[in-house]
């Protein structure tokens, strides 16, 4: 659907792009693809929707109106090219809670992050591809920099982990993880411009801003 371009940046976008570390390409380019942009006049009173966090502006009958189809920005890019190695090293750890947890609560919260970031991560590789651009290689060395993300130290502790011990530091570090990808999903949500990308972004801030919540409850209750 075409996505009407309304409004300014402003001094809170600006600041949430600061939290998605790096707005180019590794090598200094800006892998960005314009929009397509055509004007129009309006026969009807629009009611256009703002960007997230945004009001919704009324475009009168006779007003032009800005109608912006496909494009993306770099920060569409590194938003989903980041956010699969994150939902990998999540799947990681929700993988060991089977055979290791103690409180079924755990194993619940467990099997909802495999069920949900599991296809997540097709979603993800296809925007990559449907775009030409390269997919991280599933074996790739997890990037640590990422928000949230688990040292390797910290993976095999948990690893090395079982029953009471395992629960409260699964329920740490995936508080911590989920937590990181919210703050990706923040800087995507404020400078990407790609719906689906958007979408994605927007699903991830709920979901997981409930999954913290969630787990914080029953880490409080250990």
């Amino acid at each position: 659907m075409p996505r009407v371009t309304i409004g300014l940046t402003t001094t809170a976008v600006a600041a949430a792009l600061l939290a998605l570390a790096g707005c180019s390409g590794d090598d200094g380019t800006d892998r960005g693809v314009p929009a397509t942009t055509t004007t129009a006049t309006s026969d009807t009173r629009v009611v256009a929707p703002g960007r997230p966090g945004e009001t919704a502006a009324t475009i009168e009958p006779g007003e032009g109106i800005e109608i912006t189809e496909g494009g993306y920005t770099e920060t569409d890019v590194r938003f989903v090219e980041q956010m699969i190695p994150h939902h990998r090293q999540a799947l990681e750890m929700a993988e060991l809670a089977a055979d290791r947890a103690q409180d079924e609560r755990v194993i619940l919260v467990a099997d909802r992050i495999m069920a949900g970031q599991g296809p997540e991560i097709t979603a993800l590789e296809n925007w990559l591809e449907q775009r030409g651009l390269p997919v991280p290689a599933p074996d790739a060395t997890h990037d640590h920099a990422l928000p949230g993300m688990i040292s390797p130290l910290q993976l095999d502790q948990l690893a090395n982990a079982s029953g009471a011990e395992f629960d409260e530091l699964f329920l740490t570090y995936m508080s911590q993880h989920h937590a990181g990808a919210v703050d990706m999903a923040a800087a995507a949500l404020a400078g990407g411009t790609d719906q689906l990308a958007i979408d994605m972004a927007t699903d991830v801030s709920v979901t997981q801003g409930i999954e913290i919540d969630r787990m914080r409850e029953i880490l409080d209750s250990l």
